[in-house]
């Protein structure tokens, strides 16, 4: 068995499509675990949809994002590699490239970071240039 520690976890998305900026925030209280070679973050989110309990799976070269709930998708994130992912809504299922540029995992005392940089393509005429920063610490 594994212990789990209650953390703060603060997520920032940035979508940049074309000329436009979206960033999407988000502070929420999970747990963190550590089991092999991996790290776990989990906690739940409100989407416009529902609710989604979120799943992060980590290690320095590796990095899967599961959700359940409202929105399904399990996106894997290995650095210069491109991944395909089924991202389940209610109104139906995309598949979406994911192309990871860099993948980062610093782990510290009082404050650990995430940092992903990926391009995800929708279709063949979308694609668009996320950052996603997960940063954690103990609550």
């Amino acid at each position: 068995m594994t212990e789990s520690t209650p953390v703060q976890i603060h997520v920032v998305s940035e979508i940049q499509n074309g000329q436009e900026k979206e960033t999407i925030e988000m502070n929420t209280t999970g747990e963190y675990i550590e089991k092999g070679t991996y790290s776990y973050l989990r906690y739940e989110e409100t989407h416009e949809l529902g609710a989604v309990k979120t799943t992060v799976k980590m290690n320095e070269h590796e990095v899967i994002v599961m959700r359940s709930g409202a929105i399904t998708m399990k996106q894997r994130f290995i650095k210069d590699t491109v991944t395909l992912t089924d991202y389940g809504t209610p109104f139906g299922k995309l598949q979406l490239d994911t192309k990871t540029n860099s993948l980062s995992l610093e782990k510290a005392e009082l404050e650990s970071r995430l940092v992903i940089l990926y391009d995800l393509q929708i279709d063949v005429n979308e694609t668009h240039v996320h950052k996603l920063v997960i940063t954690y610490k103990e609550a």
